[in-house]
């Protein structure tokens, strides 16, 4: 990966970007965006959008988004012990026993998700995984009061696991969903920018807030942009370690590309002008099936404008939504460099419409 690329990617990574609370990444993505995009702007709730080729046509809009699964203070008891709930899908079984940072007002307060030690449990009776609501962060406060103090009801809480290379290829971070989706549509930006020939569409490449929380930001950027047509990038389950079943989750590899969604909101022609640009540079793609357990920002897409066709390119993605999730960065370039080829690839005032 070039050095500036792997810079950029490190420093979305190591800052916390909590589902409603994005705005520093925000600005990160939008200082990095502004050395090749003609534009950049942002909306009232922190989306961000940066324009190559405004005059183009079609008008190509590709979209990750910026926010990661996180808690939020819920309560603060008299012995000073913070509760929480959830921020998007976090697994209760994967929080104890973790560091946390509270991010409050005065500034990040470190925690840590109580686990009680083994020696002092039952063991007559059968461990159960806790409920969210019953797990509680210990800052060392004395008390309650002196909680209160630090953090307060609604401050929002990120896990503190960083960005780690396994090897030169292989990274180990605490969410790559989906900063590794909004690295990847700057860069397909940045590669369409310093392309030898123009392209002929204009490209609107997007980081959209809260999409754990509801793809809240992908329904209001796709009504601000008014695309032709719309590809979401995010991860996908890799389903190539021990203990899943390819026949019921699809056969996904880590390392063996990006892949590419049919079926349901995946537009039968976008989708297939997608693989044969990616036929042509010799970028191997994966196919999976539209998700029946959940829906990517594409899923926001489709039924908007009156119809927007839309895809979805994903990123293999190992050990979704804990902290240390794990990819092979390489898919994640041959993801931007199709999304690249296809908008070099597109003809003037090109549509994408099912013959009927």
């Amino acid at each position: 990966m070039r050095k500036e690329s792997m810079a950029f990617l490190e420093k979305l990574l190591s800052t916390p970007s909590p589902s409603g609370r994005e705005a520093a990444n925000q600005r990160i993505w939008c200082d990095y965006a502004r050395r090749y995009a003609d534009e950049v702007h942002t909306d009232a709730y922190g989306n961000a959008v940066a324009v190559l080729n405004p005059d183009g046509d079609p008008k190509i809009m590709l979209d990750g988004h910026v926010d990661e699964i996180a808690l939020m203070v819920k309560h603060i008891d008299e012995k000073g012990f913070i509760y929480f709930q959830r921020i998007g899908g976090v697994d209760a079984a994967l929080v104890q026993g973790k560091r946390v940072d509270i991010h409050a007002t005065g500034g990040v307060v470190r925690g840590v998700i109580g686990a009680t030690a083994i020696h002092l449990q039952q063991r007559d009776k059968e461990r159960k995984v806790p409920k969210m609501h019953q797990c509680f962060i210990d800052i060392g406060a004395s008390d309650g009061e002196a909680a209160e103090k630090k953090v307060a009801v609604g401050d929002p809480i990120t896990f503190v696991d960083g960005f780690e290379l396994l090897d030169k290829n292989i990274g180990v971070a605490r969410a790559f969903d989906n900063r590794i989706g909004i690295w990847t549509v700057i860069e397909a930006l940045r590669l369409a920018s310093e392309a030898k020939t123009k392209p002929r569409c204009a490209i609107y490449a997007s980081s959209s807030v809260q999409e754990e929380t509801g793809l809240n930001g992908a329904q209001m950027q796709v009504v601000n942009i008014r695309p032709d047509a719309a590809i979401a990038v995010d991860v996908t389950h890799a389903t190539d370690t021990p203990g899943i079943e390819p026949k019921q989750h699809g056969k996904v590899a880590l390392g063996g590309g990006p892949t590419i969604s049919v079926g349901r909101e995946h537009h039968p022609v976008l989708v297939e002008r997608l693989r044969a640009v990616a036929k042509r540079k010799r970028i191997t793609l994966q196919t999976e099936t539209f998700s029946l357990t959940g829906g990517t920002n594409a899923y926001a897409f489709w039924t908007k404008n009156g119809g927007v066709p839309s895809a979805l390119v994903s990123i293999p993605n190992r050990y979704m939504h804990s902290t240390v999730e794990m990819l092979d960065l390489r898919d994640a370039d041959k993801a931007a460099r199709l999304l690249a080829a296809f908008c070099g690839d597109l003809k003037k005032a090109e549509r994408f419409a099912v013959k009927v």
